[in-house]
């Protein structure tokens, strides 16, 4: 008798199996501690000089450990259940920066985003918050740590000598990778001998690389490099330690930099493929290509992630026929493109509307919902990114439809694209001081006058105004709570020296603060680092964009480097809880080095890099 039954179908197949083209992770280089420190207990500090992605290798093995008196570990290297039955371990702790008032590890940076309520001053959470949750074991105080452990377990008898053998064949972790400049190992009387650093990203080739006679700008080069070679493995990651997410976002400001440095041919193809897997059924493109549902908020809904996010797909896609010429590609991931495209083109209004943007930007006054020019210093104009990138979508289609001879796409969405970049120019030049600004703005939301300039949305009768008018624009005083701590130690002979010498200014009669400069340093934010110094290398003020990249201070390079950087931070400020140290989103600043200091980058209408453009900008100005 056949028996029937009743299936239901929950989900169907998500994406093409295709042969895998992307390099494997490996070890790329192997670097030596430049300095070991005995903080006491057991506890030894190895310090590689360097941030990177990896683990400890113990050429010799691991000596035998110690128990500290009365067995109370040093923090975040206990391991309660293997003491309570009487095995034998060592830990490791690794992390980018030191904790300033301990001289060991910050572990609560690694944590991040406020999950720690651990350390000896930052507490993002009541003490005892996250006791008992499974991601915090309590041994590792309430704070996520990057740990590996390895025990000897009791159980093969109490021969002293057969567990220092056991230990001294351990070699490496072959469990995960950690972001790290320093290690802790804990407990044992010497520290391991022969200890080295193994970084691991994806075997791409290198190829860029850059150098000019300014020590801050090619500090500021080696900080991105050394970020990007932290986070390749097998996706573009924000940071080696934390998400480990490729963000959308992310790629869209990173990646000319990333094509310049390294061969991202077959990585790229790759992390488009992973967004067009991850596309849902309506169009819509995620924020990472791997699905969380971490900001949704800031799209659309419907699966969509925020529109900068999510228009990463299209924007890699041309950046990638540019450098390598795959018309392949081009083929199959385009209908995937004009899918996110009509999502957009079905959903922008009325996703607008439900985020509060009025039409004409009556009421708007800056901010509002969405990621846009993500941890920049001053106020974000998060109507101008959504639409901005929106249009950028209809390019990016036009683009390709014109590469493939779809001629009919190719109209239909330049005309579209053309379209949105009309009604911004009219919105941004309503308020009539040609500024380039929302109504009601005050000439200091990002990104503004510089994205409109680059991306040629402004009016060619309107550019040099825009130009001119930028120039009005000043920085601001930041109250950073790290930066007022710094202050307060400071002697005042040496505050007055700072201010002095323009690094400080006055915040009332008795006390300063630290101020971030438009003109010679950074306030801008992921996407506009780029958009700022390509226009002022572009149109004749070269010697300005050189003024923000060497400049000295709060809000530059030079001020991560004095601060012992050796890695692109997250944040132009020195953060100690919550953002990272290891993150290259920042990093636009190095391409321009490339294309318009040394004056060497691809002829914007090229395909497979076969017509470049030597353009090296000279300075106007002797100081420079």
């Amino acid at each position: 008798k056949t028996q029937h039954r009743e299936f239901e179908i929950v989900a169907s197949p998500i994406g093409k199996l295709v042969p895998s083209e992307i390099p494997p992770v490996m070890p790329m280089e192997r670097i030596h501690p430049d300095e070991v420190h005995d903080l006491g207990s057991g506890r030894w500090l190895f310090d590689f000089g360097k941030g990177m992605s990896g683990m400890l290798h113990f050429d010799s093995g691991l000596p035998s450990p110690i128990v500290p008196p009365n067995a109370e570990y040093p923090r975040g290297h206990g391991f309660q259940v293997a003491t309570a039955i009487g095995d034998s371990f060592i830990t490791i702790i690794y992390g980018d920066s030191l904790e300033m008032s301990t001289g060991d590890i910050n572990r609560v940076l690694v944590a991040g985003v406020g999950l720690h309520d651990g350390g000896p001053r930052h507490f993002s959470e009541p003490k005892g918050a996250q006791d008992f949750t499974p991601c915090f074991p309590p041994d590792q105080d309430g704070t996520l740590s990057q740990r590996d452990v390895y025990i000897v377990p009791k159980s093969i008898g109490d021969d002293l000598e057969e567990k220092r053998n056991i230990f001294s064949l351990a070699r490496q972790s072959h469990f995960t990778t950690h972001g790290f400049r320093f290690a802790e190992v804990c407990c044992t009387d010497q520290p391991p001998p022969n200890v080295t650093a193994l970084l691991y990203r994806t075997a791409v080739d290198e190829r860029g690389s850059f150098d000019s006679s300014n020590v801050i700008i090619n500090g500021g080069y080696e900080l991105v490099r050394n970020a990007l070679n932290s986070n390749m493995l097998s996706v573009q990651s924000d940071c080696p330690h934390r998400e480990k997410l490729p963000y959308g976002g992310d790629l869209v400001a990173e990646s000319p930099v990333a094509m310049h440095m390294f061969d991202m041919s077959s990585f790229y193809k790759k992390s488009i493929r992973d967004w067009m897997d991850a596309q849902w059924p309506n169009g819509a493109y995620t924020e990472t290509a791997i699905w969380l549902d971490l900001n949704d908020y800031a799209g659309f809904g419907k699966g969509a992630g925020e529109t900068v996010w999510a228009t990463a797909p299209p924007i890699l896609t041309v950046r990638h026929m540019q450098h390598y010429g795959d018309l392949d590609f081009l083929k199959e991931s385009l209908h995937h493109h004009i899918r996110w495209f009509g999502f957009l083109t079905r959903n922008f209004e009325s996703g607008m509307k439900d985020k509060g943007f009025d039409i004409e930007l009556k009421n708007y006054t800056g901010g509002g919902s969405g990621l846009g020019d993500w941890l920049c210093l001053p106020e974000r104009d998060l109507f101008l990114t959504h639409t901005a990138f929106y249009m950028a979508s209809g390019r990016c289609i036009a683009y390709t439809a014109k590469q493939l001879g779809v001629t009919g796409l190719y109209h239909r969405s330049l005309e579209l694209a053309n379209r949105i970049k009309a009604r911004i120019s009219k919105i941004y030049l309503k308020n009539g001081f040609d500024d380039f600004d929302f109504p009601k703005g005050t000439a200091s939301a990002t990104p503004g006058p510089e994205m409109s300039l680059f991306t040629k949305i402004v009016p060619g009768e309107k550019r040099c105004a825009v130009l001119k008018n930028w120039f009005h624009r000043k920085g601001e005083m930041w109250l950073g709570d790290e930066e007022d701590r710094f202050l307060a130690e400071l002697d005042p002979s040496y505050s007055m020296k700072m201010f002095k010498s323009g690094e400080l200014v006055k915040r009332n009669a008795s006390h300063f603060a630290m101020a971030w400069s438009q003109w010679q340093g950074f306030g801008e934010g992921m996407l506009s680092i780029r958009y700022a110094l390509q226009t002022l290398s572009d149109n004749g003020f070269h010697h300005i964009a050189l003024q923000k990249a060497a400049g000295v201070g709060f809000g530059t390079p030079e001020y991560m480097l004095r601060h012992n950087a050796t890695t692109m931070w997250e944040s132009w400020w020195r953060s100690e809880d919550l953002y990272s140290r290891n993150h290259p989103f920042l990093g636009a600043l190095a391409e321009w080095m490339v294309s318009s200091v040394a004056g060497v980058s691809l002829y914007p209408t090229t395909i497979g890099g076969r017509k470049v453009l030597f353009w090296p900008r000279f300075p106007k100005s002797p100081m420079i």
